[in-house]
Parts: C-alpha cells; sequence; structure tokens
C-alpha cells in the first residue's frame, strides 16, 4: 500500500486564447510547489536500560535522513498529544490526525552484551489508519548504529514513496587540504550526510575522478603516482590497492565500473589520440574490439 503525500500546486496558469479554432483548450502550466509530507517520529523505546542512548541516536538520524530527501517535514515533539508510545502500544490515530501528522513510525531497540543491535520497527498510514506493511526487525553490530538508522530510514523512505532508498549508501570524493599554490588531495569515504569521513591514500599524489562499485567495496580513481595518468583500484574494507595493467607509454584515465563489476572502462590517451579501452578484471586484458 503506498500513501498519496504530495500535492503539487499549479502556480502562474495562463490561458492563450482559451478556445483555439478546434475547440480545445491551450494550458500553460509555469510552476508548480510540493507539499512535503508531514511524519511524527517518537522517541524509540529502549527494551533495555544499555540501548537507551542508541535508541536516541536511531530515531533522531531516521528523522533526519527523511527530512533531507526534501520530502517530509516532521512535526516536533512538543506538538504531540500522544507523549508516550511504546512498540507494542496500538496507535491512537485521531491523536495523530488531530496535528496533521500523515505518517507515524514507531520502534523498539534492545542490545545484548555480546555487542548485538536489534531494531523493530512500525510504519502507519496515519489518514487512512493503516499500518503499512508488517513490522520489520534489522539485526546488527552496537558498532554500526549510524548505518543501521539509515538503513530504517530506507524502509521507511521505499515504504512510503515506493521509489529506492538511498539513505544506506557511501560518497567517494577527492578533499583538498592546503594553500592554493600547494594543494594536497586525498581519496575519501563517506556516508551519504557527509559522517564517518575515511581517507582512503595518502596525500602524495595527485588523485582524480573515483568511482565506487554498484557493492560498495571496491573504488577505481586516476593517480600521477608514477609521473603521469594510471588507474589504481582500492579495497574500501582493507584499504589495499593496485595498479591495473594498461597499455604502456600513454594516459589511463576516467575508468568506470560495469554493473556486474566485472569489467571496467577507461579513456586511454597515446600520442594526442585517445580511445575507449575495455578492461576484464579477470585476466587484467584490455582492448577495443568489443567496443
Amino acid at each position: 500500500m503506498r500513501l498519496i503525500y504530495f500535492s503539487v500546486l499549479a502556480l502562474g496558469l495562463f490561458v492563450n486564447n482559451a478556445w483555439a479554432e478546434n475547440g480545445s483548450m491551450r494550458v500553460k502550466i509555469s510552476q508548480g510547489v510540493i507539499e512535503p509530507l508531514t511524519f511524527a517520529v517518537p522517541m524509540f523505546e529502549a527494551e533495555n536500560i544499555e540501548a537507551a542512548a542508541i535508541a536516541t541516536e536511531i530515531s533522531r538520524i531516521v528523522a533526519t535522513d527523511l527530512i533531507s530527501s526534501g520530502l517530509f517535514r516532521e512535526i516536533p515533539a512538543n506538538r504531540f498529544i500522544a507523549q508516550r508510545i511504546t512498540f507494542a502500544e496500538a496507535v491512537r490515530y485521531p491523536d495523530w490526525r488531530a496535528i496533521n501528522a500523515q505518517a507515524l513510525v514507531t520502534a523498539s531497540v534492545r542490545t545484548t552484551n555480546t555487542g548485538r543491535l536489534t531494531v523493530k520497527f512500525r510504519i502507519f498510514d496515519i489518514f487512512s489508519g493503516v499500518q503499512l506493511g508488517s513490522g520489520i526487525q534489522l539485526g546488527g553490530s552496537t558498532q554500526a548504529v549510524r548505518r543501521m538508522a539509515h538503513k530504517v530510514a530506507d524502509q521507511v523512505y521505499e515504504r512510503i514513496t515506493g521509489e529506492g532508498p538511498y539513505f544506506d549508501s557511501k560518497i567517494v570524493f577527492v578533499s583538498e587540504s592546503g594553500p592554493k599554490d600547494k594543494r594536497l588531495k586525498r581519496l575519501a569515504i563517506m556516508d551519504f550526510d557527509g559522517e564517518n569521513v575515511q581517507f582512503l591514500t595518502g596525500n602524495e599524489n595527485i588523485v582524480l575522478a573515483p568511482r565506487i562499485s554498484t557493492d560498495g567495496k571496491q573504488v577505481l580513481y586516476t593517480s600521477w603516482e608514477s609521473g603521469f595518468p594510471q588507474i589504481y583500484l582500492l579495497n574500501v574494507g582493507t584499504a589495499g590497492r593496485k595498479r591495473l595493467p594498461t597499455p604502456d607509454s600513454g594516459m589511463a584515465f576516467s575508468p568506470r565500473f560495469s554493473p556486474d563489476r566485472k569489467r571496467i572502462v577507461y579513456s586511454f590517451e597515446q600520442g594526442g589520440n585517445s580511445d575507449i579501452y575495455l578492461m576484464d578484471l579477470a585476466t587484467a586484458r584490455s582492448g577495443t574490439d568489443d567496443l
């Protein structure tokens, strides 16, 4: 089931020659406005004392993720009529309708002394008075609280909008520092919201054009480590890297993964001429025959 969330208001409606000779009317819509969906995220319930701080952190990250999409607007807690709500408690729909909430997310969080984290949550369509699908339970490590929160936000976003989720994703980028005449560049990776920044390379060499694989485990990038541009493949988990073999006496740059991550495509310049090459990562063989 999907909510009807967003109303588009047409502004600047102009009718030129309202009725043409053939009897049809021509309408020009010059602008639109999107009304965000209003939602409420009461503080998630902590099933044990050790989970209290984590439950608070996850609930706020989920709300922040949804707001960041631009499609949602949070109702602040000081407007709640139902001030106390547990995961097992039946939802009092009239209380949430009274403050114009369209969606509600409730959850409970439990931790164990072995470092495990469990989050159970439900999503409700307040106007229709129904739960959206069945409840969901996710498990993971207490060392990955932010990622767990992003996963919860992804499920909420997907069930409400019907679109693919993206909060549990990574961004690879080139970090620059230092004075203008001596800029230092490092390859880095972070969560989609700018948190958990990790540097993957040192700043000894120029690095450009990073591209992450579809599973988020590998990064392709161009480096001047050898004195001229060459392609490197880096493992995100171990930070191990290797230079990929490309034709001699030329410059290789702008690599991209194929969707199945088995091959890459890149540009190769030699003698003033640039061509597109394809490389099979299993055999590390390059060529232009398949293009």
